[in-house]
């Protein structure tokens, strides 16, 4: 039997590990240093494919926002944080997703000008990320009711109570326990 919550656990983690080591990425831009860039236009370059200040002012919300959405993704995977978590998975998931997307354009020609750095690194970094962790969330994390979540009242899963049939995703395996 597949243990949902485990796989749902394991997708939150992930997702959340992705946004959290992105906000640390910015609160080390926040800094001043660099790296792995020479210098800030190089950075932004690489990072955005266009010159934007990467100021404390700019990468700090960014950080913090990062932070926030993989607290709530990660809350939300153990079936805590209620209608917001939800919403904040379904935000990542479908930002994640349509970052994915457009890097595929970019990476068959649109927005040419960015530069072969970022050319490269959307090709062979942000782009298999993003889809892929979209995907994760997407599929994982992003439901219409909540599913064989202990503790959870029967009511807030907008399930209907039918007596004569059991739905395995509501019930709770033994390893739940």
């Amino acid at each position: 039997m597949v243990d949902i919550n485990a796989r749902r656990r394991r997708a939150g983690r992930a997702v959340a590990g992705l946004l959290a080591v992105d906000g640390l990425a910015h609160v080390y831009w926040a800094t001043g240093l660099t790296w792995p860039a020479p210098d800030q236009r190089a950075l932004s370059l690489a990072v955005i494919g266009a010159v934007v200040p990467f100021a404390p002012r700019v990468v700090v919300p960014l950080a913090l926002v990062l932070f926030g959405a993989a607290t709530a993704v990660l809350a939300g995977a153990y079936g805590r944080g209620g209608w917001v978590a939800r919403l904040v998975s379904f935000g990542v998931a479908a930002g994640l997703l349509v970052r994915g997307l457009v890097g595929l354009a970019w990476a068959f020609g649109a927005g040419e000008g960015a530069g072969p750095v970022f050319h490269w690194l959307n090709l062979l970094l942000y782009t298999p990320l993003c889809l892929g962790f979209g995907w994760l969330a997407a599929t994982r994390l992003v439901t219409l009711r909540a599913r064989n979540v202990p503790g959870l009242p029967l009511a807030l899963t907008r399930a209907r109570h039918r007596p004569d049939r059991v739905d395995p995703l509501l019930e709770e395996s033994s390893r739940d326990r």
